[in-house]
């Protein structure tokens, strides 16, 4: 099985730096460009497209993908309780990746429930697509997610190492 992962294209939470979070912010002229770019680069390559519901990774799904994508709401951004919407230098990163510790308070989805819920669609796309080649359009945090359950990880692994840029392309072969 050959998966494609996109982050959805930018918005103007993004440029302003602010923590999205599952709030559904639509993509700015900069993200809709992005993603005709990952079109090109994609175009051919994959069988099925699954998205988040959250609107800038449908939109996202929808250009890459020419048509509407499978809405799966395992692939939606973590949750980040009462930092979304406000300056990312206030969400103390260190503390919510901390796989051990899994804080969950001020409203943050704790990080060993963001990887259970990608861990169990990846199976899912196991059990029903292994012949098939996937595109997934998803967000930064779900992202990270499913790459360490792809990759297989450690509970003491630094997750914060894994960078993922809006419409940056990952490919994975399961």
């Amino acid at each position: 099985m050959k998966i494609y992962i996109v982050r959805h294209g930018k918005t103007e939470w993004n440029v302003l730096g602010k923590m999205q979070g599952s709030t559904d912010i639509p993509l700015n002229e900069t993200g809709l460009k992005q993603a005709e770019m990952v079109k090109e680069k994609l175009e051919g390559k994959f069988d099925l497209c699954f998205s988040s519901s959250l609107e800038r990774a449908v939109v996202t799904a929808k250009i890459i993908s020419g048509k509407d994508p499978i809405i799966d709401d395992r692939l939606i951004e973590r949750k980040m309780g009462q930092f979304e919407g406000k300056p990312t230098i206030l969400y103390d990163n260190k503390k919510y990746w901390d796989y051990k510790a899994n804080h969950g308070d001020n409203g943050v989805e704790p990080v060993q429930d963001l990887f259970k819920r990608v861990k169990s669609f990846i199976e899912e796309l196991k059990q029903k697509y292994s012949d098939k080649a996937i595109l997934i359009v998803s967000h930064g945090a779900t992202i990270r997610a499913l790459h360490f359950v792809i990759s297989s990880y450690s509970e003491d692994e630094d997750f914060l190492n894994f960078d993922v840029p809006n419409c940056k392309v990952f490919e994975y072969d399961l």
